[in-house]
């Protein structure tokens, strides 16, 4: 006696995850998921709004420390607060002078490209042969 022949059962896991991504996909589609250009410009927002709150905190909270140190109570939290502020708003600039360039390239005379893969060898390989010397 032979046994009937049953579905294989990971195809038909396969198609069932296959339609469950695309119904996914379809509920998503203007509501800026992950991935999306209005998910990619919240993040940016949020990160740049955390960076300046964060700057601005540990500015002061380095000023309170020194203040508490040292007991010159309000000078250490206004200059490290200042300094905070100035350090978040680079940190703001960075970020924004930084966008539609990925991460670790700098702007080549206002191009905004990346350089291609031979220029990017050509750099690392000179600055391995200054390392051996």
């Amino acid at each position: 006696m032979t046994e009937p022949e049953r579905p294989d059962p990971l195809a038909a896991l396969g198609e069932r995850l296959e339609r469950a991504r695309r119904a996914q996909e379809g509920r998503r589609g203007g509501q800026g998921g992950e991935g999306s250009p209005a998910g990619a410009s919240i993040g940016i927002g949020f990160r740049i709004g955390l960076e300046l709150v964060v700057a601005v905190f540990v500015g002061f909270a380095i000023g309170w420390a020194i203040d508490r140190w040292f007991g010159i109570r309000p000078w250490g939290e206004l200059v490290f607060l200042f300094l905070g502020i100035g350090a978040g708003m680079m940190n703001v600039f960075r970020v924004v002078k930084g966008m539609g360039m990925a991460v670790g390239y700098k702007n080549d005379g206002g191009t905004g490209t990346k350089p291609d893969a031979a220029k990017r060898n050509a750099i690392v390989n000179a600055e391995w042969d200054e390392d051996e010397d």
